[in-house]
């Protein structure tokens, strides 16, 4: 494959910025830190080039592959959070105007009861007046 180089210790995988965004390239190589020492070179214009290095003695041409599926399926999740944004919001205002309705229904429940509570006070005390006259 020409966008993978293999060397002796390490294994270079050429990504296209135009088809990967450097976030998404960030979230495949971190997947690849417990198993690879990994650099980051090249133009963010142009070409960015991952250098992985092995921790242990491995395939390096399989390393590069998994290495442009991971960037492939984070690709994926990148879009499909764009793509389901709307949702999302939507679903987050929706439960939080509920949240928010049931918040003010118990204070006016509250200030209801304490209202009544007032008022049974001053009939009490009304009471108390008129039966001392």
């Amino acid at each position: 494959m020409e966008n993978i180089k293999i060397s002796s210790d390490h294994v270079v995988v050429s990504v296209n910025p135009k088809i990967y965004s450097l976030p998404t390239i960030y979230s495949a190589a971190y997947v690849f830190l417990d198993r690879a020492y990994i650099i980051l070179d090249g133009d963010p214009e142009k070409e960015i080039l991952v250098n992985l290095k092995p921790k242990k003695e491995c395939n390096l041409e399989k390393l590069g592959l998994e290495f442009l599926n991971e960037l492939i399926s984070y690709a994926n999740y990148s879009n499909n959070v764009k793509e389901n944004n709307e949702i999302v919001k939507m679903i987050i205002q929706r439960a939080l105007f509920s949240a928010d309705k049931n918040l003010i229904d118990k204070i006016e429940e509250e200030e209801i009861e304490k209202l009544l509570k007032d008022l049974e006070m001053e009939e009490k005390e009304e009471n108390n007046a008129n039966e001392k006259k």
